[in-house]
């Protein structure tokens, strides 16, 4: 049985920070104790939607931890991530005053609600798994269902999990009773920049000449990247899991190290695109007016 996994990543996010007390999380681990408790025999797909801070000059110190953490779940077996531009918006009491701040999330429900109902007409799954509790995403599940396809809800425990959608699927799953299943050991990192090798020693750059060699074509294979992408920009997943070259090695950790010692000898940046996405782009040197 194919089982695909739908998170809400603002409402996932929470109450795993609530509900754990902040407990790291191995996510291949928890793909798997899911498909397993809903009798499924292996995961089709795990697809995760967020926003994230679509302000560069107000982006929050909290924003790049969320950015480090996606960037760590894009690298997970089976795992998909959608960004979506988020804005802060500012609220003025009438009676007293005060000033309120609040994020703003634009099209999740609407492409999560999208893709749960393509695939399922598709029949690219028997099962699906939304983890959120998010009584707008009621449709979505009577929709798949309708489809004749079994629809599970996921959330720690009952918080915030609304009685309509819970009576909309087909029954619940309280991931707070697999926790120590799928969290990790303390002390163990989830930071996909801490990567090893199967021997079991950290992934670094070579030393000297080899190193300039490998950052050199990195540059040349962004530059190269940028020639040929339509929208104008280069996905630092994509470049480093994705793009194609004969020149740079094809070990995401190493070209990750790259762009990091690039980024510290101010070759190149990263930076969020307008949709969301983080890039990565030559610095080219400012011209000297004579």
């Amino acid at each position: 049985m194919r089982v695909v996994l739908f998170f809400d990543g603002k409402n996932f996010y929470a109450g795993w920070k609530d509900q754990t007390a902040g407990r790291d999380i191995d996510f291949r681990k928890l793909s798997q104790w899911i498909v397993k408790s809903v009798g499924g025999d292996h995961l089709w797909g795990a697809y995760y939607y967020t926003g994230v801070e679509a302000d560069l000059a107000q982006r929050s110190p909290s924003q790049d931890k969320l950015d480090n953490f996606l960037e760590m779940l894009t690298l997970q077996p089976g795992f998909f991530v959608q960004r979506f531009p988020q804005k802060m918006r500012t609220t003025t009491c009438p009676q007293c005053g005060a000033q309120n701040r609040f994020s703003q999330e634009k099209e999740v429900d609407t492409t999560m609600t999208a893709d749960m109902l393509r695939l399922a007409a598709v029949n690219a799954f028997d099962m699906a798994v939304l983890i959120s509790g998010d009584a707008d995403l009621v449709p979505a599940v009577e929709g798949v269902r309708a489809l004749g396809k079994q629809v599970y809800v996921a959330s720690w425990g009952s918080s915030g999990l609304s009685a309509r959608i819970r009576r909309a699927a087909f029954d619940h799953i309280n991931l707070a009773e697999g926790l120590e299943q799928f969290a990790r050991a303390p002390g163990e990192s989830w930071d996909a920049h801490h990567a090893v090798t199967t021997t079991g020693e950290p992934i670094t750059l070579p030393a000297g000449a080899e190193a300039e060699t490998i950052l050199t074509a990195c540059v040349e294979e962004i530059r190269r990247a940028q020639a040929a992408m339509p929208g104008g920009y280069v996905g630092v997943h994509f470049f480093v899991t994705r793009w194609r070259s004969e020149r740079l090695a094809e070990i995401p950790d190493l070209r990750r190290r790259a762009l990091d010692r690039l980024v510290e000898q101010n070759r190149i940046e990263i930076y969020l695109t307008a949709d969301g996405i983080q890039a990565v782009r030559i610095k080219e040197p400012v011209p000297v007016t004579p």
